[in-house]
């Protein structure tokens, strides 16, 4: 009898590790697929341990790969703002001296229909940032519909900088100012040296300008979520 119940418990581990396994296998499917397969994992689990911990499962294993797609996306959307900010200049002066053909005309129309975060959302995390860029600078009009809206939020973003009542705040904005949106760079620890500060937080002031960038460029999209 306890050797009957032992094989039972045997099985019934096998059974939870084969879905914890498929549950890491499934993350390079769709996320029909993601959600589909965990369903699949709860009605296995519930045929072995009973259907309230198999419906538990499921839903434990469709929230956890709903979090991690979320995560996926707002790690995407800042690297693209970071992407952004490094070759900001380039793209500017791309936009502002970009020559618009009849041709390239007719495509802004159409491309017209395309939001920013349309066309972000294009550009994937490849590792290759001058492809990234050649890929954006490629159409006028895209660079047009990318770089007017950048201009327009950080617009916003320097007066909320030099508004708050917070001083780190108006410094925030003089750190992203001088390493990427002047029109000439200045060195990381120049900018440390003129702010008093460590050469460390002129990059940690940076990750908070590149998050606050990243919801006023994407909205709610934008926005870290849990």
């Amino acid at each position: 009898m306890k050797n009957g119940k032992d094989r039972e418990k045997n099985d019934i581990k096998e059974i939870i590790e084969a879905a914890v396994n498929a549950s890491y296998e499934i993350f390079t499917k769709g996320i029909e697929d993601k959600l589909q397969e965990a369903i699949n994992i709860g009605a296995t689990l519930g045929a072995a341990t009973g259907a309230k911990a198999g419906a538990a499962a499921a839903i434990k294993t469709i929230e956890d790969e709903r979090r991690k797609q979320k995560r996926k996306q707002y790690d995407k959307r800042l690297y693209n703002t970071k992407l952004l900010l490094r070759h900001y200049r380039t793209l500017n002066e791309h936009y502002k001296h970009g020559i618009y053909t009849t041709n390239e005309g007719i495509v802004l129309d159409e491309a017209l229909d395309e939001s920013f975060s349309d066309i972000m959302e294009d550009i994937g995390m490849s590792g290759d940032e001058s492809l990234c860029i050649e890929s954006i600078k490629r159409s006028c009009t895209r660079t047009k519909i990318i770089m007017s809206h950048v201009n327009k939020m950080l617009e916003i973003y320097e007066i909320m900088c030099k508004r708050s009542k917070r001083q780190d705040d108006a410094r925030h904005w003089r750190v992203l100012q001088a390493l990427y949106l002047a029109e000439n760079a200045t060195p990381a620890s120049k900018v440390a040296a003129a702010e008093h500060i460590d050469r460390r937080t002129v990059y940690k002031d940076i990750d908070v300008c590149v998050a606050d960038l990243t919801a006023l460029l994407f909205g709610i999209e934008g926005v870290e979520k849990q």
